[in-house]
């Protein structure tokens, strides 16, 4: 209990520096007691007492995290401390090594990042209260489907989970939204009505040749004209609602005038063994759990009941890029309003069958974050903005998370070309070097365990652990091209492929295995080169340290060894999208209904448990690579700390 009584007292604190209102959805007060029909809207039951053991749980790891997270950014600025001094010390030698200014420079950016990174860190994990819809009144909800050309079946099964909602019949509508012209669907959704009435509602907006049509932003706005519901729920056309969707997210925002919407996590029932590529995004997931703390987490696309009136004050769901969950939520943001996330797993879809799909999805999602932030940056940092200073933070990092991708290529490079070339990194005297070497070791080294904490509050945390830092190098070639692409063909970047599209055509290739994976290699040439060059080079330069043992001239030989260490790690990041070509995990879209499961009166349905990613060999040596790299860097500031080695050094040259 005191544990839980420091942490309330933290983010009464904290609630307070940045100016932000706890949220305030678990609490819904109607002082008239009488709903918008007349009926009674009592507060809801709330579900309060003593904390259960996972929230416990949740709150100890929270303060581990916590700690490791301040002793890195302690340890990392030390570094970068150190780093400038010895700069100004030998600002000659600096001079006569240009390249020492550019990794000082990438330093800077990577503290720069994890003091971001630490604003997430620091916010502890948000325990929603469980709440329940007063029984006498129940708001009227319109479910918006979107579809586009997806295989019919798909959205099909979407319908039949969705009017199998566990809520009353006559309180919500199923609205299909079709901008695919899919003649089978609509007869489809013509068959179902009979016997219910207007519970599910077929649209097809009209399209004017020449007039921008705003892809499935627009198409939810077709969708918000043809309604008058209280509230509208955002969906892709391939997500199964659990029956009690309604039922948990609307006591959240009914009768709360400050929240806008309200939001859960994606679920994959396709997503591979051992979730390779990362789709589950499961990291993703915690940042928005802890942002709820502060009521600004932001929409995800789907999953998401919006409060129509909210909707309305901003003129519908937002245009400005392709991305538009992201650029409502940020819009709501800023006309001072919060969201509410509920980290429970009611929901369940498809990701991107095939690899250039999931690319291309992803890629994007990249290419909304750019350009929304070129379209609104203005209005969001202006004077009129409701921002506080961390909103602004979030904002501004939700499109420089993209752009690390630079930083990331920038630092590969000048380490390359320092082996390479045999560039000196050095900076002062031989021990001055050594002490660096270990500061720089010493914050790495916190980093990755403050890392593996974080982790440890994720489900199935091995299956999930390091997806995110392979796809921050793996995925980095993409997001490159992205954004010189976005900086110099700009309105290219509005065009929309739906997914389902880039899988049609992908599955259109050679029928042959052994063709269709060679085919698919081409989408990662680049790393099949970058890899061998780099791992060449590896062995070049390594291969005298060891040989020779050229290791006793302990100053250079310890950084061309954390070099090449560095090195070898990102060239396994980079192997892990041929490893899924060339040994896949995934699944046929031909199993799609085998991936399934159906009630008696064949309604799709699933559990929590369905939602984790599933165990896969796969995942072994990218475990074995992080503790490695723990053990690794350990092992450097040891070596740089201790005295034993100089045995093994040429006194000269320590």
């Amino acid at each position: 209990m005191a544990l839980m009584a420091e942490t309330v007292c933290l983010l009464e604190n904290l609630n307070t520096s940045v100016g932000l209102e706890p949220a305030k959805s678990d609490m819904l007060i109607n002082t008239s007691g009488v709903g918008s029909e007349g009926k009674s809207t009592r507060e809801p039951k709330v579900g309060r007492g003593t904390p259960n053991s996972d929230y416990v749980r949740k709150l100890f790891l929270y303060w581990v995290t916590f700690i490791l997270a301040v002793a890195h950014l302690v340890a990392h600025g030390y570094y970068l401390s150190y780093r400038f001094f010895l700069y100004c010390k030998y600002p000659k030698e600096i001079l006569h090594a240009p390249w020492q200014l550019v990794l000082l420079s990438i330093d800077c950016c990577y503290f720069i990042t994890a003091l971001v990174a630490a604003l997430d860190r620091v916010l502890p994990p948000s325990k929603r209260a469980e709440l329940e819809l007063d029984g006498h009144y129940f708001p009227k909800v319109d479910i918006f489907l979107p579809c586009c050309k997806e295989p019919t079946e798909v959205p099909q099964d979407s319908i039949i989970a969705t009017l199998a909602m566990d809520y009353p019949q006559d309180r919500f509508r199923v609205v299909v939204l079709d901008d695919g012209e899919d003649d089978d669907l609509r007869d489809f959704c013509e068959s179902k009505t009979e016997g219910i009435g207007d519970r599910l509602v077929y649209l097809r907006r009209e399209k004017i040749p020449g007039k921008s049509q705003n892809f499935k932003c627009g198409n939810l706005n077709f969708g918000l004209e043809h309604s008058d519901s209280e509230y509208v729920v955002m969906m892709d056309a391939d997500m199964i609602l659990h029956p009690s969707f309604l039922q948990k997210l609307l006591p959240h925002i009914v009768n709360s005038p400050n929240i806008a919407f309200v939001q859960i996590p994606q679920a994959f029932y396709n997503s591979p063994l051992g979730d390779p590529l990362n789709d589950m995004t499961s990291m993703f997931s915690r940042i928005l759990a802890r942002r709820d703390t502060l009521g600004c987490a932001t929409c995800v696309g789907t999953g998401a009941v919006f409060s129509r009136k909210h909707l309305d004050q901003i003129g519908g769901f937002q245009a400005q890029s392709i991305t538009e969950d992201t650029a409502t939520s940020y819009e709501l943001f800023r006309q001072g309003f919060r969201s509410v996330y509920l980290d429970e797993k009611l929901q369940i879809g498809l990701s991107p069958w095939t690899f250039e799909g999931f690319v291309k999805q992803r890629a994007r999602w990249a290419q909304g974050v750019i350009q929304h932030f070129r379209s609104t940056w203005r209005a969001m940092l202006g004077k009129d903005s409701k921002f506080n200073f961390t909103l602004k933070v979030f904002y501004c990092w939700h499109s420089a998370y993209y752009l690390m991708s630079i930083i990331n290529f920038a630092l590969v490079g000048t380490l390359f070309l320092g082996l390479t070339l045999r560039l000196d990194f050095h900076v002062g005297t031989p021990e001055e070097a050594r002490t660096l070497l270990s500061k720089l070791a010493a914050a790495l080294l916190l980093w990755r365990l403050s890392l593996l904490a974080l982790w440890l509050e994720v489900p199935q945390p091995v299956v999930s652990r390091n997806r995110d830092e392979s796809a921050v190098w793996w995925m980095a070639p993409y997001f490159v091209i992205m954004l010189f692409q976005t900086i110099f063909s700009y309105s290219s970047t509005f065009k929309f492929i739906p997914t389902s599209n880039i899988d049609r055509n992908a599955s259109k290739e050679s029928t042959s295995k052994l063709m269709k994976r060679l085919n698919q290699l081409r989408h990662v040439k680049f790393h099949i080169t970058y890899s061998v060059v780099v791992m060449t080079l590896i062995i070049w330069r390594m291969y005298p340290v060891v040989t020779r043992y050229e290791f006793k001239e302990c100053g250079e030989s310890l950084y061309v060894i954390s070099i090449s260490y560095f090195l070898f790690t990102t060239c396994v990041h980079m192997m892990l999208p041929v490893t899924y070509i060339l040994w896949p995990t995934g699944y046929k879209e031909s199993e799609r209904k085998s991936l399934m499961r159906f009630s008696k009166e064949g309604i799709p349905v699933f559990t929590p448990e369905d939602c984790h990613p599933k165990w896969h060999w796969c995942v072994i040596p990218y475990e074995a690579l992080s503790y490695g790299t723990l053990i690794f860097w350990a092992g450097v500031y040891f070596a740089t700390k201790s005295d034993w080695i100089r045995g093994y050094c040429n006194p000269e040259k320590i």
